[in-house]
């Protein structure tokens, strides 16, 4: 079942004037507003338009000492109070319209999922001799990505492929590949002291794997 659209709460208390502005335009967008006038807003167009005003008016002398302090984080307080009390009107009133909720000068959410896309090219794992036989691979956050793969080998001229659904590897001279699924980062360890490693990742949402990484390399520490 779709998502209700809404009017989404926009703003941030931290964005001292875009809030202000943003209150007065809400009060332009519901006074005369033949789609919400039963019941009357909670807080009056003519109310929510001074709040928003004397936030912008006290903005400038907020610092000048504890009483213009005070005074100015009370404005905030009660204009973002007011700003919450009207968008949850306007959401109920509107009854799912996005046309509706526009009219108030108010961003609609959507109800229309945004499709699953394949990742695209996963970014060079960071590998790091630990000792004790141990490399450790780090990859970079990457947008859209619910898992990562390291893959650990020791041939350099090992074949590594991967598609939506399949990673394949192959060494013709016997080497070795250890393969990780978890998190950003993950170690390996049973390594040869001495040996280089070499490292490789993908990284997979819902669709699938992504696009396979550059390799990267390190040797190992012994003990």
């Amino acid at each position: 079942m779709p998502k209700k659209i809404i009017a989404l709460k926009s703003w941030t208390k931290r964005k001292y004037l875009a809030m202000g502005a943003f209150a007065k335009s809400v009060a332009t967008g519901l006074t005369g507003n033949a789609d919400f006038t039963t019941p009357a807003p909670p807080v009056a167009p003519a109310a929510l338009t001074t709040a928003g005003q004397l936030v912008i008016d006290l903005f400038s002398n907020r610092l000048n000492g504890p009483t213009n302090k005070t005074n100015f984080k009370n404005a905030v307080k009660d204009c973002d109070d007011k700003l919450h009390l009207n968008v949850d009107y306007i959401s109920e009133q509107a009854g799912g319209s996005a046309l509706k909720i526009q009219s108030t000068n108010c961003i609609a959410s959507t109800n229309v999922a945004t499709p699953a896309v394949r990742l695209g090219d996963t970014p060079t794992p960071a590998l790091k001799a630990l000792g004790g036989n141990r490399m450790k691979s780090t990859v970079k956050k990457m947008l859209g990505s619910k898992s990562m793969t390291h893959i650990f080998y020791t041939d350099k001229d090992s074949i590594i492929t991967v598609d939506v659904d399949t990673i394949s590897m192959m060494s013709t001279t016997g080497g070795s590949f250890f393969m990780t699924t978890g998190g950003l980062t993950k170690e390996m360890g049973g390594f040869s002291a001495n040996k280089k490693i070499y490292c490789c990742a993908v990284a997979k949402n819902k669709v699938g794997y992504g696009n396979l990484s550059a390799s990267t390399s390190s040797g190992v520490l012994g003990n």
